[in-house]
């Protein structure tokens, strides 16, 4: 019950985290460049990190090598999605490469949803657990879930996605910890796969960080605060993580 508890208060941090970059649409290159910054960073410092601790956790042929070519094939599966509607666009018309745009941002939007869900398996699995790390592995979920949000309403908007399709996809990303807690009651998911679905989203979020969010950031404002905003991103990411440790 604590576990659920807990899940359930992920969620509204999660979704406050969302609608306060919905709230800053004016700011929304600043927000976007925000966003980027934090995407890259959590995928490098969070969920790379998450993964290989996973994998190291259990007897399994699988080690770190094996889980950072899955970080790639997310970032190049990716890139030749991007590249083939491209040449679609080329040939045809416009209307393609939007198509395009806003299912790579549902997809993306939807890994960081999947991470949710693992973060609530995390919660769940630890209080099974016990003791001190329950509350340990339950303090630093809370100290990103912000991120989360604000990454979840970054890549949709960047992807061409309007306000209603943007919030219908932060509340699912906010409803996932508790999903992935109800889960983990019922359920036993292998490790070693959570740890090769957690890379491949990796490798998804380096790439729409980069090649999705920073370009939006700069059609959306020619602030010459933007790379300040994309720093700073990452720099939240990294001092969450400090202080979870």
């Amino acid at each position: 019950m604590t576990a659920l508890l807990l899940s359930a208060v992920t969620c509204l941090v999660t979704l406050c985290g969302g609608l306060l970059a919905l709230r800053l649409q004016a700011y929304r290159g600043l927000v976007l460049a925000f966003c980027a910054g934090a995407l890259v960073a959590g995928a490098l410092m969070d969920v790379i990190p998450d993964a290989l601790e996973l994998l190291e956790s259990v007897q399994t042929p699988w080690h770190h090598h094996h889980l950072l070519f899955s970080c790639s094939l997310g970032f190049l599966l990716f890139y030749l999605f991007e590249h083939g509607a491209h040449h679609h666009s080329d040939t045809h018309d416009h209307p393609a490469q939007y198509n395009h745009t806003c299912q790579a941002g549902a997809w993306g939007a939807a890994g960081i949803g999947v991470h949710s869900f693992f973060d609530g398996v995390a919660i769940g699995g630890a209080f099974q657990v016990g003791g001190e790390i329950a509350w340990v592995v339950t303090f630093a979920v809370l100290l990103h879930k912000i991120a989360d949000g604000a990454s979840t309403v970054g890549i949709m908007l960047g992807t061409q996605h309007g306000t209603r399709a943007t919030f219908l996809m932060l509340l699912v990303t906010a409803l996932a910890p508790l999903a992935g807690t109800l889960t983990q009651s019922l359920f036993v998911i292998p490790k070693p796969l959570l740890a090769l679905v957690l890379g491949w989203f990796a490798g998804v979020f380096l790439y729409l960080g980069a090649s999705s969010l920073l370009p939006a950031a700069h059609e959306a404002g020619h602030s010459r605060w933007l790379p300040l905003a994309t720093m700073s991103g990452a720099l939240f990411v990294y001092l969450v993580q400090r202080l979870a440790e």
